[in-house]
């Protein structure tokens, strides 16, 4: 069964689309889409997935810091790959996010859903790539709205976040995606 219908999928924005309507983080969106690189392996890994005709859906909203990071270099190595990606709104379409909560109970953004050119089923991937959960796992959880801790808290999780995307970004997102969709894929068969 697929994981919405083609027409529905038709209806997510483009890349171009979606990044020409940010009204938040458009310029680190653009910045990070434009400099994103690949090396040999990654696009040898890329041009493999091309025949295939893979599709992803991704739900995110423009507020979101780690979206507007990961979002980009999904839309580059979409590209590169030759998948159809098409981006939706986490908010308007909780019947697609709630089949993708992160641990069972968060409705966590960026998600990628990763699908065959029918539209069936692959893998998923969100929120952040895994170096950068562990490196904020330890601030976890935030004080609470109106804790009079929760500013530096905050702060300090906003800065070992930045950290953490900067080791990361962008090979080795690109490659926790590639690995993610080619163990999809060779469980496929």
């Amino acid at each position: 069964m697929p994981v919405v219908s083609a027409e529905r999928f038709a209806t997510g924005l483009t890349w171009g689309e979606y990044l020409a309507g940010a009204t938040q983080h458009q310029e680190r969106r653009r910045e990070i889409y434009e400099s994103v690189t690949f090396t040999p392996e990654q696009r040898e890994a890329l041009a493999a997935l091309r025949p295939l005709g893979l599709k992803v859906l991704v739900l995110e909203e423009y507020w979101c810091g780690d979206a507007a990071r990961t979002g980009p270099v999904l839309a580059r190595m979409a590209e590169e790959a030759g998948m159809e990606a098409r981006w939706f709104f986490r908010d308007q379409n909780l019947d697609i996010m709630d089949q993708y909560l992160e641990n069972g109970t968060s409705r966590a953004i960026p998600c990628f859903v990763f699908m065959t050119r029918d539209g069936e089923y692959l893998t998923h991937w969100g929120s952040r790539p895994r170096a950068v959960k562990e490196a904020a796992r330890p601030l976890l959880p935030l004080p609470p709205q109106g804790d009079p801790a929760r500013p530096a808290a905050f702060e300090r999780f906003v800065q070992v976040l930045g950290e953490a995307y900067d080791k990361v970004m962008p090979h080795g997102v690109i490659d926790e995606l590639l690995e993610y969709v080619n163990t999809a894929l060779k469980a496929k068969g």
